[in-house]
This record gives C-alpha cells, structure tokens and sequence, in this order.
C-alpha cells in the first residue's frame, strides 16, 4: 500500500503552463489517491473556471494509454469526493464502477471521516469547538451561506494543537460530511479565521517581514511565505464497514510545512 516515491506527472499546458507532478499517496485494488495542490480544481465547475482541472487532465492521460496510469489497472476515472479548488489534500478515485458506488455510499453514510489541518488566528480562549450550522448554495455568489431553511446538515469539529506565536495557531478540523466550503464557513463561525481566507472572513496573511526583525526582502510588494490558503486535507479513514482499506494520509505541502517551519523558528511553542 505504500507508494514512497510514486508520482503522476503532466506535461505543460495541461495543468497550467509549466509540468505538474502529484505525488502517489494510495493504491489498492479499489482505488488511488493523490495529494492535490491548492489551486487545482477537482473538475469543471461554475466555481472553478478557469482553474486548472484535475480530472480532466488523468481523463485525457488515460485516453493516451500513459504508462503511468496504465499501471493502476484501472476500468475508468471515478472521484469519490469533492476538494475545493482553493484546498490542498487527498484526492481519491475509484478505480471500476463496483468501487466507486461502495465508497460514494459510504461518503453518503457519513462513514468516512476527513481530518483537515489548519493555520488560523483565533481570538477565543477556546481549546475544542464544534459548529453544525446547515449550510446552502449563495443564490448568486460563488460562496456557501449558513441557512436553517435551505441549508443541508453537517458538522465540524475544531480541536487546537498548538501556538505558534505571533497570532497564529494550528488547529485540526473533523467531519463526515465533508460538503463544499463546510470547513472554511464553520471555521469562520467559530472565530478562527484561516491564514489566506478571503471568502468567509478576513485571514491574515504570514510575512518573513513581520518574523524577523529587520528583514528586507527584494524590492516590491513582499509575497506571504505561503500564498494559498492553509487549509489541507491531511488525513481520511475510511470506516469500520470498510476495514480492508486503509486510513490514507498526506503530507502538507513544502511551503505550508516551511511556513510552519519560519513560525516555530520565530519563537513557537507546544500547548
């Protein structure tokens, strides 16, 4: 099950203008996962426009026989679920119709559980918080809204794992629900607001400016050290009905962990 070192990789122009290459984080007889970049859309969506588009691009690859996926041994391209464009994380696809319609029931039955790390700025006291507003489709922005008369149920749980100083915590956030933008919405309903959020609340940004005294970077605007949302989907286990697959885990991004990195250099400490 281990795949340390695998890859899929793409040439330019199908993920944007320079070569892509995802890391092969699971593979087993049902499905593979990869570690998606934020950035990258999971497919064609009002939402996600002119975004690079994932799915497309293992579809168009599969079409041209790439030895790469050829090796999988799959019946065809099948997502399991959904990974916002602006999120980082696992990405699963079944591998044959039988295994997609086993693992989409079980996302429905709310059997798998996703675990998400986040860096936010949090202005409670708080250590464990859980919201479960319902949330609905905005009837004319691209964003998710609370709504108690529209709104499909789900849940979070937020649970603090460390202070890194300077403002910033990290924090983890679980559901079985995983719905579009649920972490990001409910993180903002609780008061944490995610290093990079724009939508939902106003999460602030990481400077090597504001971490070491005296720093001057090169002329012209000063870019945060990691310019996405720090939000990534880190962790899914796939439940008890489910015991001969695996929980499949994927490391945070080099920039996200090297943000990380400069924060707890600049005088973090555990909790």
């Amino acid at each position: 099950m281990s795949n340390s070192g695998s890859f899929i990789s793409f040439p330019e122009g199908y993920l944007g203008s320079r070569p892509q290459k995802f890391d092969l984080i699971a593979d087993n007889d049902a499905f593979f996962a990869i570690c998606k970049p934020a950035g990258v859309a999971c497919f064609q969506h009002e939402w996600s426009l002119g975004r690079p588009d994932i799915s497309m691009a293992l579809r168009r690859e599969l079409l041209n026989e790439k030895p790469q996926l050829k090796r999988l041994g799959m019946e065809g391209l099948f997502r399991v679920f959904n990974l916002d464009a602006e999120v980082s994380g696992i990405l699963v696809y079944a591998k044959t119709e039988a295994a997609e319609e086993a693992l989409k029931n079980a996302v429905g039955s709310r059997e798998l559980k996703f675990v998400y790390h986040l860096l936010v700025t949090n202005k409670g006291d708080s250590r464990e918080l859980i919201c479960d507003l319902p949330i609905a489709k905005h009837f004319s922005e691209p964003r998710m809204l609370v709504s108690h008369k529209t709104g499909k149920k789900c849940e979070t749980e937020f649970k603090f794992l460390r202070n890194f100083g300077h403002g910033f915590e990290l924090w983890e956030a679980t559901t079985n629900y995983n719905r579009t933008h649920q972490i990001r919405l409910h993180a903002a309903e609780v008061g944490l607001g995610i290093a990079g959020e724009t939508m939902y609340s106003k999460g602030e940004q990481v400077y090597l400016s504001s971490l070491k005294r005296g720093f001057r970077g090169n002329r012209g605007k000063e870019r945060p050290i990691y310019d996405a949302l720090a939000l990534h989907l880190v962790q899914v286990e796939f439940g008890e009905r489910l015991p001969e697959l695996p929980v499949v885990t994927a490391p945070l991004p080099r920039k996200f962990a090297g943000l990380l990195k400069q924060l707890d250099n600049a005088g973090g400490r555990k909790w």
